[in-house]
């Protein structure tokens, strides 16, 4: 799936980069993300890593080298990493027609029913219960 700013990668494609003691970690390539003419890469972790839970992702710049090689450099900036972050989500979430995916929000809740006082436990506004609308 892609827009003009994101490309989300339906393969799995895994990568293995570096920790800061020379030790291989395997990722995969979740997104990439053009945000203010730089390129940012998402990546979830494919194996148990320190410090990142099994959803989170990590958010890297890409950076062309003079070889014709790109550098994977973790982003630091909390701003910056929420905006990229917010592109994203903007062309999942453009993807997504809810009736029939298997994406994350969608599996959350698949009540039906239009009783705003019904007892689904979902929040989202993903069902069409009128919870997410309070």
């Amino acid at each position: 799936m892609e827009n003009d700013n994101c490309e989300i990668f339906d393969d799995e494609e895994v990568i293995t980069l570096q920790d800061e003691e020379g030790n291989p970690i395997k990722f995969v390539e979740v997104a990439c993300v053009e945000y203010e003419g730089a390129y940012y890469i998402l990546l979830s972790p494919a194996q148990e890593v320190e410090g990142i839970a099994d959803d989170e992702v990590i958010i890297c710049r890409l950076e062309d080298q003079d070889d014709d090689t790109q550098l994977i450099v973790p982003l630091d900036n909390e701003e910056l990493m929420q905006k990229v972050f917010d592109e994203y989500l903007r062309t999942a979430k453009d993807g997504c027609d809810c009736d029939d995916c298997d994406c994350e929000d969608c599996d959350e809740c698949d009540c039906d029913c239009d009783d705003e006082h019904c007892d689904c436990g979902c929040d989202d506004d993903h069902c069409d219960c009128g919870h997410g609308d309070k």
